[in-house]
């Protein structure tokens, strides 16, 4: 006889109470300056007796949500619109279609006071200068789209987010190191990686083109970097960070709705927190659980990206100002969006391009010019570390310091592998150059906690110490 299992029934309950304590929250801060504030009973009641009822735009097959991310609390023009991203939803086709706005774009803001004054400023500005309702308009200015809903959200909210749901897999189209501010790092750039700017300390950063588990931090830097030290130069530019953002978005939204989130009480406990406290919206409870049914099950495979950049068939170019300012107007003339707007129209007749992740080479394809290497002599024989970078080099990998390590003690070379991005091919083929022994992950934290003057590079994908095993130092290969 089948026996009903008691504990079957929290599944749902807690799918229920989430999504009803996520929508809540929200919906209770867009109210919190209202005098009548809905109860989380009567939104509950809503989000039952409306769930099939159809969200703005439905109706006429085409939902569009503006996506807009600020610096907040603690960083240089916080409310500056940093990321610039429409959301449409194409219900009928199961599509869904992301399209970036170059933050640079000049715009018309006119005068609060006098209709037929204006001024050009960056469309980031807009919401800074004026409020979410003039910044709403200005994009449906220059899209043609109706902004039908919004969603406001602020770095630190975006990494913690990110980090709540454990990480998220993103595409690298490009191995590229560029520098990220020093001081906006939760961590101690090590000292070989300092660059010191007119603006201040950098941190150089790396990332190896394949798939990457990204942590909220690595991910804000990866979604944010634009100094380039090399790399190919779009993605220094605005127009391939747009792109960057898009595929961390779309893998924030595969993890959202994956089973291993909204099933983990404490991943949600934490949402809930972070949305409350880093996330503006007009979406209400209902509204979100209608955007979850029409997009739960759409695949990725689905969904059209597309930036607005300057590419040579772009439909932007970037110039300079008679002060010297690097601005982004549009190709067909200046504040003539019409080419953007045709764009966004007929974005569902672009052809889909499949996010790279499924074909970029995976971690077996890596070239040894992929990985970057630090060599650093651990005894107190001359030219060994110099000798095992020159072999290292000649085998087609690339050394980016060689140096001497913290102590002088090493009877093995001993090889630490700092980047999870290395497999095993990689590795044996290392081993074929330099003789040595493979460090435990154990061994490698230690390491690294040792690290207390900046003598390790923590960018490289390597870091080789060589050992007294490599007396006397072999000829550099042929």
């Amino acid at each position: 006889m089948f026996k009903f299992d008691h504990r079957l029934w929290v599944i749902p309950l807690i799918l229920i109470i989430c999504a009803s304590l996520l929508g809540y929250t929200v919906y209770y801060r867009y109210y919190q300056t209202n005098s009548a504030k809905p109860s989380a009973l009567s939104q509950l009641g809503s989000l039952v007796t409306k769930q099939s009822n159809p969200v703005r735009g439905e109706g006429k097959d085409r939902i569009n949500v503006l996506l807009l991310g600020i610096g907040g609390d603690g960083h240089d023009g916080g409310t500056l619109t940093d990321s610039i991203m429409i959301a449409s939803i194409k219900p009928s086709t199961k599509q869904v279609a992301l399209l970036s706005l170059p933050r640079d774009l000049v715009v018309k803001i006119y005068s609060e006071t006098n209709p037929d004054y204006w001024e050009g400023h960056k469309i980031n500005s807009v919401y800074a200068l004026r409020d979410m309702k003039t910044a709403v308009q200005t994009i449906e200015g220059v899209t043609g789209l109706t902004m039908h809903y919004y969603v406001l959200l602020d770095f630190s909210g975006f990494q913690k987010l990110i980090d709540d749901v454990g990480g998220v897999d993103v595409p690298i189209d490009n191995t590229f190191t560029g520098l990220y501010g020093a001081s906006e790092l939760s961590y101690q750039c090590p000292k070989t990686n300092l660059y010191y700017l007119d603006d201040g300390p950098y941190c150089a950063i790396k990332f190896v083109r394949g798939s990457e588990t990204m942590m909220g931090e690595r991910a804000l830097i990866y979604a944010r970097l634009r100094k380039l030290i090399s790399g190919p130069a779009a993605e220094a530019e605005d127009f391939g960070r747009a792109k960057r953002q898009q595929y961390v978005l779309q893998a924030f939204k595969a993890k959202l709705l994956s089973a291993g989130t909204i099933l983990n009480p404490g991943r949600m406990a934490g949402m809930l927190t972070d949305i409350d406290s880093h996330v503006q919206t007009n979406l209400q409870l209902w509204e979100m659980y209608r955007l979850y049914q029409l997009t739960g099950s759409i695949n990725p495979a689905n969904t059209i990206n597309r930036v607005v950049d300057n590419s040579p068939d772009g439909l932007v170019k970037t110039t300079i100002t008679s002060s010297g300012a690097d601005v982004v107007v549009p190709v067909a003339g200046d504040y003539d969006y019409s080419g953007i707007q045709k764009l966004a129209k007929d974005i569902f007749n672009e052809p889909v391009e499949t996010l790279h992740a499924t074909s970029l080479p995976s971690d077996t394809s890596l070239q040894p010019s992929d990985i970057t290497i630090q060599v650093l002599n651990g005894t107190n024989e001359r030219g060994l570390a110099n000798t095992a970078a020159a072999n290292l080099t000649v085998a087609g990998f690339t050394v980016g310091n060689v140096g001497n390590a913290i102590t002088n003690d090493y009877t093995t070379t001993t090889i630490y592998q700092i980047s999870d991005q290395i497999d095993q091919t990689i590795l044996e083929k290392i081993t074929t150059v330099v003789s040595g022994e493979i460090a435990s992950a154990r061994q490698t934290d230690t390491l690294l906690s040792l690290d207390s003057n900046g003598t390790l590079d923590t960018s490289a994908d390597l870091i080789i110490i060589v050992g007294h095993n490599d007396e006397p130092a072999a000829q550099p290969l042929p």
